[in-house]
């Protein structure tokens, strides 16, 4: 009870208990959550009397509303405040007066904005280390006000944007913002497209995640990312992975360099494949350079061997031909067959041993409609061809789904030209094959 750390979040809902929080709290910093209709509780106004050591603030509501309390109780400076969160429940809000806060917020690290329209008449914020911006509609931001708010806060580590992206640039093409701190950036938005990066300088080590969600069975429209090549930065990608499913998909790349999640939500009914996302996820293979992939990671879930998911073999192979540091390759759920003849030496167009390296092969498997077996031969023949030329695989793992099953004699065969093959049950794929 003497702990004063302990009793500094007022939710002003209660005079009793707003006075005991105060006067236990003593002279720390104050958290404050304000929520629609409580702003003239008395509460709240017991609170306004202690409001100089104000620390964060969270105030919800009508803009109407929102926006009388803002101008009437936090139009000074407060010189401990350290997070500021205003969510406003119609999108069409004014414009977030300049008197806010006396125009000053150098202390504050951590800002989540939504509803609330550009431009933002802060420009002190040296210390903004998060920024959430969420619900604007399009119109109401331009991308010249979202590059000046970017450099006004160069400290920023952390940044999400969720439906809060203009559909065009009015900025100069030539304009580029170094965001030299951040280590995570999310963009979340209703279509594909990527005209925000084309003026950010994003630092080695970042990771980008870029996310949006498709209506709808129709192609992905000409504008997805084609202008992804500024992302020069995440070379030496170590990790892919590719996960298409009836609901969406992505692809994830990760390296020492940086990290990039493309995700693709499809939000119509019906269980069915989204080709258009499909389509657009696999393309993004030719983008980046994934030679020197070591762990390569493809997932078809809930889909049936002849789904419309299944792999072209001429793209699997111009694929593969090119990773020639590859690992690791865990298929999961996928058709393996295309997968198998194209590392088998004398099946693919080369003739060739592709992925030289390749020591680990993980398959995930179910039950076709035809049988709850699964056929090892084209497994064992790739197995055996690739041995014969100086490239043994040392480990290949089937886990089997619904009870699919190996025989024993298969197993056994396997084991001459595999240091080790593990056969077992399982019901999950790995932790590092889904999207955290």
């Amino acid at each position: 009870m003497s702990s004063a750390s302990l009793w500094t979040h007022l939710d002003c809902t209660n005079v009793r208990k707003t006075k005991v929080y105060i006067e236990r709290s003593k002279s720390s910093p104050l958290e404050i959550c304000l929520r629609n209709p409580l702003y003239r509780d008395q509460a709240f106004t017991l609170a306004v009397k202690h409001i100089g050591r104000l620390g964060a603030l969270s105030i919800s509501g009508s803009p109407t509303e929102v926006f009388f309390v803002l101008v009437k109780h936090f139009s000074r400076p407060f010189p401990l405040l350290n997070a500021l969160n205003i969510t406003l429940t119609h999108t069409q809000a004014p414009i977030p007066p300049g008197s806010l806060f006396g125009g000053d917020l150098s202390s504050l690290r951590e800002l989540s904005l939504t509803g609330v329209t550009m431009p933002l008449p802060w420009r002190r914020l040296s210390n903004l280390t998060t920024f959430n911006f969420c619900h604007v509609p399009k119109e109401k931001v331009l991308m010249t006000q979202l590059l000046d708010f970017f450099e006004s806060a160069p400290r920023l580590r952390h940044i999400q944007l969720h439906d809060s992206i203009p559909r065009y640039s009015n900025a100069p093409a030539e304009r580029l913002v170094p965001l030299r701190r951040l280590k995570d950036l999310s963009v979340i938005a209703q279509l594909p497209h990527s005209i925000l990066l084309n003026h950010l300088s994003i630092p080695v080590g970042a990771l980008l995640r870029l996310e949006f969600t498709f209506r709808g069975e129709s192609p992905i429209p000409s504008y997805s990312p084609t202008s992804l090549d500024n992302l020069r930065n995440l070379s030496h990608i170590t990790t892919t992975n590719l996960h298409f499913g009836p609901e969406g998909g992505f692809v994830r790349f990760n390296g020492p360099t940086g990290g990039l999640y493309i995700f693709g939500n499809r939000i119509s009914g019906g269980g069915k494949l989204n080709g258009g996302i499909t389509q657009f996820l696999w393309s993004l293979l030719d983008q980046f350079d994934i030679s020197r992939s070591q762990r390569l990671a493809i997932t078809l879930c809930n889909y049936q061997p002849s789904a419309p998911t299944k792999i072209e073999t001429w793209s699997l192979y111009q694929t593969l031909s090119s990773m020639g540091d590859l690992h690791t390759l865990t298929l999961a759920r996928c058709t393996n067959r295309p997968f198998i003849l194209t590392l088998n030496p004398t099946k693919n167009s080369s003739q060739t041993v592709l992925c030289p390296k390749l020591e680990q092969l993980t398959l995930y498997i179910e039950p076709t409609a035809r049988a709850r077996q699964y056929n090892t031969s084209e497994l064992l023949s790739m197995a055996k061809e690739r041995a014969s030329r100086g490239a043994k695989l040392s480990v290949i793992s089937i886990i089997n789904l619904d009870n699919t099953f190996v025989t024993a004699k298969e197993i056994s065969q396997l084991r001459e030209h595999v240091s080790h093959v593990e056969y077992r049950p399982g019901s999950v794929m790995p932790a590092w094959d889904a999207l955290q």
